[in-house]
């Protein structure tokens, strides 16, 4: 399945509202070390994710979703 522009720019939207929501926990000074590591990780690549799909967006050329491969649970690009 190909993503259309207004799915691509609905996923943009959501991951910007979590790449928020991951720096406004990242405020809490009750976090421990490993606690802020993981989350700053996730937020890294949330913000990854949204710039290639920014970046898919201007180039015209909208992503493919990954099928799951039963085997070792990793991902395999779908060609049609």
């Amino acid at each position: 399945m190909i993503l259309s522009f207004k799915d691509v720019q609905f996923i943009i939207e959501a991951l910007e509202f979590g790449i928020e929501a991951y720096q406004e926990s990242l405020k809490d000074e009750e976090l421990d070390d490993d606690e802020v590591s993981d989350m700053g990780n996730d937020c890294y690549f949330l913000e990854a994710l949204r710039e290639d799909l920014m970046k898919a967006i201007k180039e015209g050329n909208m992503p493919e979703i990954a099928k799951p491969v039963p085997s070792d649970g990793l991902y395999q690009e779908v060609r049609n």
